[in-house]
């Protein structure tokens, strides 16, 4: 984003014009750099599982513990009802914070000791916080690759907005968020990312949020910025339309007397219709491609205010969502140095997303929302939380059962709760695709387990029709395959490659 911020209080320019007032610095409320300990900060967890530990340790504040479970009430011993994410967070509690700000923070995401399973979990910021109940969130996490704008509201979670790049380990990144009245904007390494007009939490203090390692510098807390500011809130960076026509909006604060909002795609610019905090427009027949989308703030006389571009907006794309336990999260992939997707798009360390992103016609996004752990029946309990979380998918591939054959669920009850997850999907006006399910690694074979792999898959092949395809059959593929393994039960790097290339032939 620019602001333009040139001038002397609205003097005359050389060429009759009037040149831009400068806008004074916000004053500061609060500024924390953790020379030591401090004790403004209550340290809380709302995980179920794991142990936070926080400590000031030379000038940062730094968390050390892992916690991961979810939201939901029917079974919290990892991650509850739905697919929403829980963890530890230090809020400020002195002094308060409430009502319109504007909050910035250093993060840094640490490499967990030993590089366990758990790397990359979530971290990010919360602001708004009214109570355990009641905040805004943005998160970050490496592993399932996403940044996400989320609302918790009267318990309930709701995603304001995501995308499918993640943090890297051990970047220090700074993240910034300004509550203006019910507008929402948030920053990432100084560029706007999400923007909101948004009017269930109008005020509430800040808090810092992980679930695994992570340390956090130099909070700042000031009044709202005065300059002309403009974010766009949709359509994201990164992101695909698969249709091709889409509404651009933009969240603008400090709009000057007489002042106009544009839009534009790849320069060409168009007024901007609305009022207040919020402006649109919609731009339709978009041929199918990549393309740049700007808003642009003017001041009366045409001189340039404020602006902000997203970059690698697809539209007429394919936009998928893959879910399933921890073969589709990416468990056992040894190499994180590949799973960037080509166009920027992804931002992860393991799994096969990226790759089939690339392997796929352009522009196409696939997000990584695999758990580990998970079963049928988890799944049939989650995959509205994240139908929800993605309405703009139009296709969504599936691969569950292996941790239901470790259990002994029958093939009738598995195959039963894999319809009742593809009829769900369906009914949300989304294709899917179920995969058939990888046996166990031949060297430490459960004869009794891949038997009930193979019943499975039995069951799979005979729910297809209508929206419901059958998508690759892993067992075949893998079944005597040992070098594309990682254990028993789950691929490396080379096996996930393979699954990338599995599901690009099988998808149109």
């Amino acid at each position: 984003m620019t602001i333009a911020m040139s001038g002397c209080g609205g003097g005359g320019g050389d060429d009759g014009s009037v040149s831009p007032p400068d806008y004074p610095s916000p004053a500061v409320i609060y500024s924390e750099s953790f020379a030591d300990v401090s004790g403004d900060w209550a340290y809380e967890d709302d995980s179920v599982s794991g142990v936070a530990s926080w400590a000031v340790v030379s000038g940062v504040l730094r968390q050390t513990g892992h916690l991961e479970s979810g939201a939901g009430g029917v079974d919290e011993t990892l991650w509850g009802a739905t697919s929403y994410r829980l963890g530890t967070y230090a809020r400020l509690v002195n002094p308060a914070i409430s009502g319109s700000y504007r909050f910035s923070v250093d993060i840094t995401p640490l490499t967990n000791i030993g590089g366990d399973d758990s790397e990359g979990n979530d971290v990010g910021i919360m602001f708004g916080y009214q109570s355990p109940t009641n905040y805004y969130r943005v998160s970050m996490n490496a592993k399932q690759g996403f940044t996400r704008f989320e609302k918790r509201f009267g318990g309930s979670f709701e995603t304001l907005a995501i995308n499918a790049r993640g943090y890297v380990d051990n970047q220090p990144m700074t993240m910034a968020a300004e509550i203006n009245g019910n507008a929402i904007v948030v920053w990432i390494d100084g560029e706007p990312i999400f923007a909101k007009v948004d009017a269930n939490i109008l005020s509430g203090t800040v808090a810092l949020y992980c679930q695994d390692r992570a340390q956090f510098d130099n909070v700042l807390i000031t009044e709202n910025l005065v300059a002309p500011m403009v974010a766009i809130s949709s359509p994201l960076a990164y992101s695909v339309d698969v249709d091709n026509s889409f509404t651009a909006r933009a969240v603008v604060l400090n709009l000057p007397a007489g002042g106009s909002v544009s839009f534009s795609r790849d320069g060409s610019e168009i007024a901007a219709a609305g009022s207040g905090n919020s402006y649109y427009r919609s731009f339709a027949g978009v041929p199918t491609g990549n393309y740049s989308v700007s808003a642009i703030v003017r001041y009366a006389d045409g001189t340039e205010a404020a602006s902000d571009t997203n970059s690698m907006v697809g539209t007429g794309g394919d936009y998928y969502v893959s879910v399933g336990d921890s073969i589709t999260n990416g468990v056992g992939d040894e190499d994180d140095s590949n799973n960037d997707s080509a166009d920027g798009r992804i931002v992860s360390t393991q799994g096969y997303q990226s790759r089939l992103a690339d392997a796929l016609p352009a522009p196409a996004v696939v997000f990584n929302e695999g758990i580990e752990g998970e079963t049928a029946a988890d799944l049939v309990l989650r995959i509205d939380s994240i139908l929800e979380r993605h309405p703009g998918a139009n296709k969504v591939l599936v691969l569950i059962g292996t941790n239901d054959s470790g259990s002994g669920v029958t093939a009738d009850t598995f195959g039963g709760r894999v319809d009742t997850i593809a009829d769900s999907i369906v009914d949300a006006g989304k294709v899917v695709w179920l995969a058939e399910i990888l046996p166990t690694n031949p060297p430490d074979l459960d004869a009794g387990r891949d038997t009930f792999i193979r019943n499975y898959n039995l069951q799979i092949q005979g729910i297809v029709g209508g929206n419901i395809f059958l998508g690759p059959d892993f067992y075949f593929f893998f079944d005597g395959e040992t070098t594309l393994y990682d254990d028993t039960l789950h691929p490396n790097d080379l096996g996930y490659q393979e699954m990338a290339d599995r599901w690009a032939a099988k998808l149109p």
